[in-house]
């Protein structure tokens, strides 16, 4: 309008819709989450602002070109399961909508995670170089198709979880929390879409049609027996 100096701007932008779902080798149910995000690639915080069941209509597609929906999980909003075990070294495929917004990725699950250190599924805590409150425990793995691991230190019923970090090289030092009797060390194998999106300032999408994660990895474990 003439005379009028006032700058309009533009309308702040509103939430987008942004799925996550990580494929995991071996496990009979596969896990996607949908939540509103301003902006879509901001970290994933502790409070889900979760998406109608109604607005998400997405399927996992099999190697065999079947398909297995996502359906909400019961008593957790923002979160959708497939009955589906996935096959390390396949190709599986996302499909659908999420609030009428088609969208479509592509994994394809890193192979099994050779683990030659430690070698025995029980490690003797006692043997790691112990540095005051921590234990440095050397490592040696590798899995084709793999471009990052992740670990995790967990008690033995992953109900608390001491330490987790990440690494893209296959041999070093893992930093623990000395304890006392039995905890848990996962591993996990993740392709280029997790390593892309989970461990980097910001994440990449691997989803066209929306922003999201569609990736993939296997899963090691070991036992920490503490002295």
């Amino acid at each position: 309008m003439v005379g009028c100096k006032a700058a309009i701007e533009a309308p702040p932008p509103g939430p987008v819709a942004v799925v996550q779902a990580l494929l995991i080798a071996g496990d009979s149910q596969q896990v996607a989450w949908v939540e509103w995000r301003v902006p879509a690639d901001s970290s994933f915080g502790p409070e889900v602002r979760p998406v109608d069941p109604s607005l998400v209509q997405v399927s996992l597609v099999l190697p065999n070109g079947g398909s297995v929906p996502f359906t909400p999980s019961p008593g957790i909003p923002g979160r959708f399961q497939a009955g589906a075990s996935v096959v390390p070294g396949a190709h599986y495929r996302l499909s659908g909508a999420i609030e009428g917004v088609g969208l479509a990725a592509e994994t394809t699950v890193p192979d099994t995670i050779a683990v030659r250190v430690p070698a025995q599924d029980t490690v003797d805590g006692g043997s790691c170089v112990a540095t005051f409150l921590y234990c440095n425990l050397p490592y040696s793995w590798s899995a084709v198709g793999a471009s990052a691991y992740f670990y995790f230190q967990s008690t033995n019923d992953t109900s608390q979880v001491r330490i987790f970090g990440s690494t893209h090289d296959p041999t070093g030092i893992l930093r623990l929390v000395q304890d006392t009797g039995t905890e848990r060390l996962t591993v996990l194998a993740v392709e280029e879409n997790a390593a892309s999106f989970l461990i980097v300032t910001t994440p990449k999408s691997s989803v066209s049609g929306i922003f999201g994660l569609f990736g993939a990895a296997t899963r090691v474990e070991r036992w920490i027996v503490w002295p």
